[in-house]
């Protein structure tokens, strides 16, 4: 895609109602004039059909650069292929329709017309399929189903989580998670709550937790002043959003209109007119209860395709929320972060993060105490790819976390990667990674995270992964795995969680 066109994605949105216009007047046209021996040869029909067509493609370029405009993963895919087969139906259509007018004969008739109600459906098919990436799962029957909401956020946490919420104030929370607590929850957290927990290791001085004691919702969210644990608390936060939430409802894309990386927004909600936060009530807050909706909700929040959010990181939003939902200022963060940083690491790992990352890899340190580090292929350009692939095995058991997302790994991949022993999350969805190459997995421990969604595995891959004794999480859905082979790996293993539709 061109990058002149990318700015113009957007209007694909407002470009598609013409090609459906277009559709309706055909249909009108045909009928209407029904009592006309010659309609077929009617001007106004065969113009309708050259703006259909050409409507289709524009709507369809423009579809293409939306996507990369407005960073949509996976989630597209089945929507961009049925836009392929409606303007292949178009095409189809209009060829039939110059054919009937040249050589008008009932069988040239009855195409025209087949292809005119395949037309029809597929752009049905896929303006539905594209309405609920923008507006939601399920958003045409929505007005029709009964309320559910109960408006109480309840407790997703530990025991001991509770007891502490219990006896402490709101405002104390995000900084009572001892090192045994961080211990105990570490299997139940994800990737995103491992990096914010690390903020809570940071030492608060006495005048800061005076001044915690003294702060409240109210006065701040009237702008009033604020300790470094108001701006810990709103990091923890922010960075369970950037995980979950930016790619919908960020800069470049704001599902059902709602917005959730900038103030003014982030609190007013988007089209259901539900307030997202409500500052010291976590009861009230549209944004806690969809992420505490069972996954296969229509609103639950993330998306049942897309990674949960833990249970520790929604603890950490309820606490944000629960404690004011202080929002600072870039000048609040900036001079928090004097206090709030923590040197993580080594000289020579960062040499290497540093080199890695200029190949245009995304490297950094997981922050969670280890000094391990995560990096992030599937940004990369191709011709760098080599390049980044080159540079891995220098770090060694360093690495905990690989995503290749969507890249097309070479066969000696797992080769490649086999001094990884510390790796515990592996991202190979979008991926050609084959059956044969999972037998290698037995090679990585610690391995608890797989995503194979989007590839080609079938049942004899997925006999591996009962190898892996310590999996808890793998991702099969869009693969060739069938049912049975999906009930066989359950049995296998009691703790391990398959997610697939």
């Amino acid at each position: 895609m061109p990058d002149f066109l990318l700015p113009f994605g957007p209007f694909h949105i407002v470009l598609l109602h013409l090609p459906i216009g277009a559709l309706v007047a055909i249909w009108y046209v045909d009928f209407r004039l029904k009592k006309d021996p010659d309609k077929h040869k009617n001007p106004a029909v065969g113009l309708l059909h050259f703006f259909l067509l050409a409507t289709c493609g524009l709507s369809i370029l423009l579809g293409l650069a939306y996507q990369a405009y407005g960073n949509y993963g996976s989630e597209i895919e089945e929507h961009r292929l049925w836009g392929y087969i409606f303007g292949g139906c178009v095409l189809a259509t209009y060829l039939a329709y110059w054919i009937n007018r040249w050589l008008p004969k009932s069988s040239t008739r009855l195409a025209y017309i087949v292809l005119l109600l395949a037309s029809t459906l597929a752009m049905v098919i896929t303006g539905h399929q594209g309405g609920e990436l923008v507006h939601g799962k399920g958003f045409l029957t929505k007005a029709f189903k009964p309320d559910k909401r109960t408006r109480t956020v309840t407790s997703v946490a530990t025991d001991e989580q509770k007891r502490q919420t219990e006896t402490a104030p709101p405002s104390q929370l995000l900084n009572d998670f001892d090192e045994q607590t961080i211990e105990d929850d570490l299997d139940a957290m994800s990737v995103a709550s491992k990096d914010i927990i690390a903020a809570d290791d940071m030492m608060v001085t006495d005048d800061m937790m005076a001044g915690d004691d003294m702060m409240a919702g109210d006065d701040m969210m009237a702008g009033g002043s604020s300790s470094a644990v108001d701006v810990a608390s709103f990091e923890k936060a922010r960075l369970v959003f950037k995980r979950h939430c930016y790619d919908c409802h960020g800069a470049t894309k704001q599902k059902g209109d709602y917005r959730l990386d900038q103030k003014e927004t982030a609190f007013i909600g988007g089209k259901s007119d539900l307030t997202a936060i409500v500052p010291g009530s976590p009861d009230k807050s549209e944004l806690l209860y969809r992420m505490l909706l069972p996954r296969d909700d229509d609103e639950a929040m993330p998306p049942e395709e897309k990674e949960a959010v833990s249970p520790v990181d929604i603890e950490l939003v309820k606490a944000w929320v629960a404690a004011g939902a202080h929002w600072p200022s870039e000048a609040e963060v900036a001079s928090s972060a004097t206090t709030a940083y923590v040197p993580t690491g080594d000289v020579a790992t960062d040499l290497l993060i540093e080199k890695i990352n200029a190949t245009g890899t995304k490297a950094e340190y997981n922050a969670w105490g280890d000094d391990s580090v995560r990096v992030d292929l599937g940004v990369v350009e191709a011709d760098a790819l080599d390049t980044a692939m080159q540079q891995l095995p220098a770090f060694g058991s360093k690495i905990s976390w690989l995503d290749c997302s969507r890249l097309k790994l070479p066969a000696d991949f797992f080769e490649q990667i086999a001094l990884f022993k510390n790796l515990e999350r592996l991202h190979l969805d979008g991926t050609n990674v084959s059956d044969q190459q999972l037998s290698q997995l037995s090679q990585f421990p610690r391995l608890t995270y797989l995503n194979l969604y989007d590839t080609n595995i079938t049942d004899q891959g997925i006999e591996a992964l009962k190898n892996c004794s310590s999996l808890q999480k793998v991702f099969l859905s869009k693969t060739k795995v069938t049912q049975r082979g999906i009930t066989d790996l359950k049995n296998s293993s009691a703790d391990l969680e398959v997610v697939y539709r």
